[in-house]
């Protein structure tokens, strides 16, 4: 894939002409009726701006490209309307699809000369607001004011999300490809639990009422069965033992279908899936990463459930919705039960051995679980208030915090895929059955944002207090050293060296860069040493020095090195010796493993690279790595030779490149 846009920038590079050209039809394609429904406009202004910031298109020629398209586009659009009228909704699709039309003329009639402004950033009318604007006799001059306006806006506004993606992918293959990747599957993952969450909402709803009234005409018909039946949809049946019934029921039932599937697959770890999402999650690690997940994970911590969950029982009893509390204490109470007992019962061990956790088993997942428990039913009890118009909203939080939770398990490797969508099942259908019992039976008022604003602020403060007091002993809980491996002195120079690593690992494993130093003793006692030879301490990209990359005038001694990431794990000593005659400096690095010379002292690896200045689209600065750097037997051997001869040999090896023969010198 990188080789393909590596072949893609040659191309666009070499003949930009042509590229802007591509990018004018596509931009004149997307505006014009009918033909924009279908070609992806969208899509091809995405790519332009990934090659604006890859330095193959020029920004300016590229705007004026796709504003040109635009103005065309919607100019031709404008043109159909005005020549056919009412003729117009015998067209395909509006022939065979009238709603389409119709939303887009009640666009046109609520904002007039505006909806041409605004109409071409809105997805769905895009296409036809120009087309209904010459329907409906809009002048010609505000028409061609408003769509020049508009386009200049568009074209960056499209152009620019492209830009921050190509921009983001330099910043990764100089940093973090996983970080990226990671960052994309979340966005990605998120806005599909939201989206689905409001489609299904939007989908059971008007049919709510219905199911109700066909539950209570089946249970008339089954007296013995329906009991069950009546007691969720009947209000005036009390209901308190059969939800007891039914919390046996369903913890029987969760029983018999995992071990059924345990029994069938002989455990989780079977499945294809559940190892793919596995290696996946332990491949994405990053220390930014690490911290990412982990505050995602804290929204499922079994003591920021709790502050929530007392902090609303008590509002609610306060506020004398006695009902309603116990309605809430079901429902978080029924984690303490389910989890417990069903991990006894099936005894499903987590993917990763050595995560300390509050039970030692995968399913059912006692954070997903309690997250699907309480965010669920309070997303019900606060729907409740709202009006129809803004009921998918609670819904559709609540989807996105207990993916986002789920998600962190899976990266962390703490559950099963199939042990999180279980728990998740089993959570849902509790959260129904109450959902179904409370909808029907409690009398809750209208004043939402008191609950809103307490359990907010309930949350707020678990998890602030959470993060303050435990966020360094969840980063260690979850991301566990692995087990050291002992090599003696003489066995690492003898050949040992080569159980070490000789490449970075990352997702995108270039082979660029190979790990050609070996080293087993102090890192502050190496960059001591190797001060005098103009190697000093270089600082490290950070929040508050990230601003220097907007400043692209400046040398490259000034701005900050970008951490690299080998094994989830950034460098434990960075050094950096400028070349200013040539306008790039060298950047040792040092890495950990898990090897000890002697079982005692640590040994890194590490290599010497080359960085030169790269700005993209004008502003943004960036030190780069390059690709050619020479080994590092090229780069330290002479000055490792004048160390020993000043001073005590160090503890360290010069690898030889990988097509050469040889053994490494110890220097």
């Amino acid at each position: 894939m990188e080789a393909l846009f590596q072949q893609v920038l040659a191309w666009v590079a070499a003949h930009p002409t042509w590229a802007n050209l591509i990018l004018f039809l596509a931009a004149l394609a997307e505006s014009l009726a009918i033909v924009g429904i279908i070609v992806p406009g969208v899509l091809i202004m995405l790519a332009a701006g990934a090659l604006i910031a890859a330095g193959a298109l020029d920004l300016r020629h590229a705007w004026i490209a796709a504003t040109l398209g635009a103005i065309i586009g919607d100019g031709l659009s404008y043109g159909l309307g005005r020549l056919l009228k009412d003729r117009v909704r015998d067209l395909w699709p509006f022939a065979r699809h009238p709603e389409s039309l119709a939303r887009g003329e009640r666009f046109f009639a609520r904002y007039g000369t505006k909806s041409v402004v605004f109409g071409r950033f809105v997805g769905p009318i895009r296409a036809v607001v120009p087309l209904i604007a010459g329907m409906m006799g809009m002048g010609a001059r505000p028409f061609l004011v408003a769509n020049v306006l508009s386009a200049i806006a568009w074209a960056p506004a499209y152009l620019l999300p492209g830009i921050v993606f190509g921009a983001s992918l330099t910043l990764a293959a100089e940093a973090a490809t996983r970080l990226v990747i990671l960052a994309l599957i979340l966005i990605a993952l998120l806005w599909l639990a939201g989206w689905a969450t409001r489609r299904l909402f939007a989908l059971l709803s008007p049919h709510a009422s219905s199911w109700v009234s066909h539950l209570l005409r089946w249970a008339d018909l089954h007296p013995s069965m329906g009991k069950v039946a009546r007691a969720l949809a009947d209000p005036a049946h009390p209901d308190a033992a059969t939800l007891a019934g039914l919390a046996g029921l369903l913890i029987l039932a969760a029983f018999l279908f995992g071990l059924t599937i345990s029994i069938t697959l002989i455990g989780p770890a079977t499945l294809i899936v559940n190892q793919a999402v596995l290696n996946l999650g332990l491949s994405l690690h990053s220390p930014p990463a690490d911290t990412l997940m982990v505050g995602l994970n804290r929204l499922g911590d079994p003591l920021v459930l709790l502050v929530l969950v007392a902090v609303v029982f008590l509002y609610l009893r306060w506020r004398r919705h006695r009902r309603h509390a116990n309605y809430w204490l079901a429902a978080a109470g029924f984690a303490l039960v389910a989890a417990p007992a069903l991990g006894w019962l099936l005894q499903i061990p987590r993917p990763v051995a050595g995560l300390i956790e509050l039970t030692r088993w995968s399913f059912p997942g006692s954070q997903v679980l309690g997250a699907t428990l309480v965010y669920g039913f309070l997303a019900i009890a606060v729907a409740r208030g709202l009006t129809p118009a803004w009921r998918w909203t609670p819904y559709v939080l609540a989807a996105l915090i207990v993916t986002a939770v789920a998600l962190a398990r899976l990266y962390f490797g703490a559950e099963w895929l199939s042990d999180v969508v279980g728990s998740i099942a089993l959570g849902l259908a509790w959260v129904a059955v109450l959902g179904l019992a409370f909808r029907r039976h409690s009398r809750f008022d209208q004043r939402w944002p008191g609950l809103v604003g307490v359990a907010t602020l309930a949350l707020t403060v678990g998890f602030t207090a959470r993060t303050l007091t435990n966020h360094g002993d969840d980063l260690a809980r979850y991301s566990p050293a692995p087990e050291p491996v002992a090599i003696a002195a003489s066995a690492w120079r003898d050949g040992g060296w080569r159980e070490l690593p000789h490449q970075r690992v990352d997702l995108w494993q270039h082979n660029r860069h190979p790990l050609d130093i070996q080293y087993a003793g102090p890192p502050d006692e190496l960059a001591e040493r190797l001060a005098p030879l103009g190697w000093h301490s270089a600082e490290p990209l950070t929040w508050r020095n990230a601003v220097r990359l907007l400043s692209p005038t400046l040398p490259l001694t000034e701005l900050p090195v970008i951490p690299h990431i080998h094994d989830g794990h950034h460098e434990v000593l960075v050094l950096a010796k400028d070349e200013p005659g040539n306008g790039r400096r060298l950047v040792l690095r040092l890495w950990p493993t898990r090897y000890r010379l002697d079982g005692q002292a640590p040994i890194r690896v590490g290599n010497v690279t080359t960085q030169h200045k790269e700005v993209l689209v004008g502003f943004v600065a960036l030190p780069i790595t390059d690709d050619d750097s020479l080994p590092a037997e090229h780069r330290l051997s002479a000055e490792l030779q004048e160390l020993a001869e000043t001073g005590a040999p160090l503890p360290i090896l010069i690898l030889p490149p990988p097509s050469g023969d040889g053994t490494p010198q110890p220097r």
